[in-house]
């Protein structure tokens, strides 16, 4: 009777044994097949902030949680300037970060002018933007183009993709978003208009990155009517940085920044996408022209030059 309970009691217990490590194999092998290595930051990143290795960290989650643009290779974001502010639980999104330069290249120079809240976009410029600048002028400009056909306009695009490289406080801090982005799934527009709208600070100087003709531009630009600043979608891929358009070139050799001249006339076509305005008819009193398509709507206030 003895020995046949110590046989039970050994079986039970290689019994249980087996069950712990077929269950303990089983979690384990899960484990493996569930989850995955990614990158988070080590503190809350700002807009404008250059990615550095210490900022960084990586951390094993379950994959269902991962995003799929997600970047997962650390030195695949070194360098990287970030658009929108990264909370330390987010994985570092491709769309939030950006290969933009926060120095002055050859023959490009830091400009600072002043500011306020509704200058800069309902304060919604950061360090690391890029914005495009339009002049507004104090009455519809006549702009014939080389066709003939009258412009009447009311604003021009002189400058696109002007790098932002500081936006201070009259403390001299840096403004930046009081708060991070919820790690939900949103349209990146509609995250990015959520983190812009939480600003901690009121600005009062801006900083930029200008070459000596985008500087020209923009002086030109206040002499002949209102700057305007306007912050575009900054998730799609940007493009040249800092450049003036060629609309700003030939409404500068036909003297269009003189506000003494109602009319002025142009040596090739006008470029509708970057003029609020419309084509009124024949300079020679012809017959009246199509409306010429509306462009982009910018979001854009009055800057006041230092």
């Amino acid at each position: 009777m003895q020995k046949a309970w110590i046989a039970g009691t050994i079986g039970c217990l290689l019994m249980g044994g087996s069950v712990a490590g077929y269950w303990q194999f089983m979690k384990h092998t899960e484990f493996r097949v569930q989850t995955m290595e990614t990158v988070k930051p080590v503190r809350m990143l700002h807009s404008g902030e250059v990615v550095q290795a210490s900022l960084l960290r990586k951390e094993i989650i379950p994959a269902a949680a991962h995003q799929a643009e997600a970047v997962t290779q650390m030195e695949d974001l070194l360098g990287k300037t970030v658009l929108v502010p990264l909370a330390s639980s987010e994985e570092l999104v491709a769309w939030k970060l950006d290969d933009r330069k926060m120095v002055p290249g050859e023959g490009e120079r830091y400009f600072s002018f002043r500011t306020d809240a509704a200058a800069n976009v309902n304060n919604m410029v950061r360090r690391g933007d890029r914005v495009d600048v339009w002049v507004e002028f104090d009455q519809p400009k006549g702009v014939t183009d080389a066709s003939g056909t009258l412009f009447t306009v009311g604003a021009v695009k002189i400058i696109e993709g002007l790098p932002v490289t500081g936006v201070k406080t009259p403390e001299g801090q840096e403004i930046a978003d009081a708060g991070g982005l919820e790690t939900v799934v949103e349209p990146a527009r509609s995250q990015y208009g959520q983190a812009r709208s939480k600003a901690a600070g009121k600005p009062e100087l801006n900083t930029y990155i200008m070459s000596d003709e985008v500087f020209e531009a923009y002086s030109l630009g206040g002499l002949g009517g209102k700057i305007k600043l306007a912050l575009p979608d900054l998730t799609a891929p940007t493009g040249p940085s800092g450049a003036v358009t060629p609309l700003f070139r030939q409404l500068k050799e036909a003297d269009a920044f003189t506000k003494t001249k109602p009319q002025v006339r142009l040596n090739g076509e006008l470029d509708s996408k970057q003029i609020s305005g419309a084509a009124s008819g024949s300079a020679n009193g012809g017959s009246t022209a199509e409306p010429a398509p509306a462009p982009e709507a910018p979001i854009a206030t009055e800057v006041t030059t230092r």
